[in-house]
């Protein structure tokens, strides 16, 4: 049984410390004596135990919620961490913009702010110990190696103290202090030019983590691999799993455990849309052969033209959804190249615009294809390449 240490001070309703005076420590669903203890090696401590001279009960317990009698007031505290103080973090709730001083370029503004510094990482359930940082508006000017250098980081301790680096924040730093922000400091001017506020912000943290989720986007995790589906113009997919926010959250109505990573079954052949840089009215119908003789010419689908081997590079894109004909779609290629070869070349690299729809999808693949071609198996009419998580091969 791990112990973990619980000391608070208390007063009377009338304002005087509960000094050397009984208190009662009973578990948050019983009317039964808690077992306490004196230190963290388990000496045991009688119940009811006194406060000290200075009001302050100190006891040591498991880890939990109890509620503590002294006199006719009862208290529900945590012993240990409490799941909110678990969940808290170093960072900054209010104000702290940084601009630079326009009576003095060598001199920083910080607007007036509120953070706190949270000390939650001990190796035991400790109780979180939080300081609030509340500081006024202040101009700070800049130190001697602040003014000898280009880059300067900001930062503030639990002091209030304002501290000047060079070297961006680590990790430990940005749990130990709180970080405003980054400075450019022009040596040749002697003035700083720029000043950017970059703290860890407290609200709406989930919603931060929802922001950087939506701007990666979804994600291909494991198989979701096209191949020929056979001497024809179709293509397979294979079985698996997209990383797309909140897609998997129900599953025919019943709530999951797994809400962002969906799976994706196989299809053979698949069934696709295929779709061009701008939203088409109607919805193009579920098809399951490649066009490769037209390409996507400034969002006008166009024939293409050229020699035999022609190519275009066509891309495929998957949707964590769970109907078959929405699940995959093929985006026409918007260049034409003269070869295969150059064609796989230009992968990743050609000025490529994806469709609106694709920003809720996950590229899995390329199929480059000359624009004659009737059979996808042979590779000399038609090149698969794997895509990476990212918009690359």
């Amino acid at each position: 049984m791990a112990l973990v240490q619980y000391q608070k001070k208390y007063w009377f309703p009338n304002g005087a410390l509960a000094a050397n005076f009984p208190a009662a420590v009973f578990p948050e669903n019983s009317n039964v004596f808690a077992p306490i203890f004196s230190d963290g090696a388990g000496t045991p401590l009688a119940n009811p135990t006194a406060t000290d001279g200075l009001g302050v009960l100190t006891f040591w317990a498991e880890e939990g919620k109890y509620w503590v009698h002294i006199d006719s007031e009862a208290f529900a505290v945590d012993v240990g961490m409490s799941q909110e103080e678990a969940d808290l973090s170093t960072g900054v709730a209010s104000g702290g913009e940084l601009d630079i001083n326009l009576g003095n370029p060598q001199a920083l503004d910080i607007q007036p702010f509120v953070g706190y510094i949270v000390s939650n990482v001990q190796a035991t359930s400790a109780s979180t110990t939080i300081v609030k940082v509340d500081e006024p508006f202040q101009t700070i000017l800049l130190d001697a190696g602040a003014l000898a250098r280009s880059v300067t980081w900001w930062l503030v301790d639990s002091a209030g103290t304002v501290i000047q680096q060079a070297a961006q924040p680590t990790p430990e730093q940005r749990r130990s202090h709180i970080v405003l922000g980054v400075t450019l400091y022009d040596t040749g001017l002697g003035q700083l030019v720029e000043a950017q506020s970059l703290p860890v912000i407290l609200p709406q943290g989930v919603n931060q983590l929802a922001d950087v989720m939506d701007a990666i986007g979804p994600l291909n995790l494991a198989g979701n691999l096209v191949t020929a589906n056979g001497l024809n113009l179709s293509f397979n997919k294979s079985a698996g799993t997209v990383l797309s926010r909140a897609s998997n959250r129900f599953v025919t109505g019943v709530l999951t455990t797994n809400p962002h990573i969906s799976p994706s079954p196989a299809q053979a052949p698949a069934t696709f849309r295929r779709i061009l840089r701008a939203a088409s009215t109607p919805t193009p119908p579920p098809v399951t052969t490649l066009d490769p003789s037209r390409y996507d010419n400034g969002g006008v689908l166009t024939l293409v033209g050229g020699g035999t081997n022609t190519s275009t590079i066509q891309r495929v894109w998957v949707f964590a959804t769970n109907v078959a004909t929405t699940q995959i779609a093929v985006q026409y290629g918007q260049a034409t190249y003269a070869s295969l070869n150059i064609a796989v070349a230009a992968i990743g690299t050609e000025n490529f615009t994806p469709a609106p729809i694709t920003g809720i999808g996950a590229l899995i693949g390329y199929i480059v294809v000359t624009r004659t071609a009737t059979n996808l198996s042979d590779p000399t009419q038609a090149v698969f390449v794997h895509a990476g998580k990212f918009a690359t091969p």
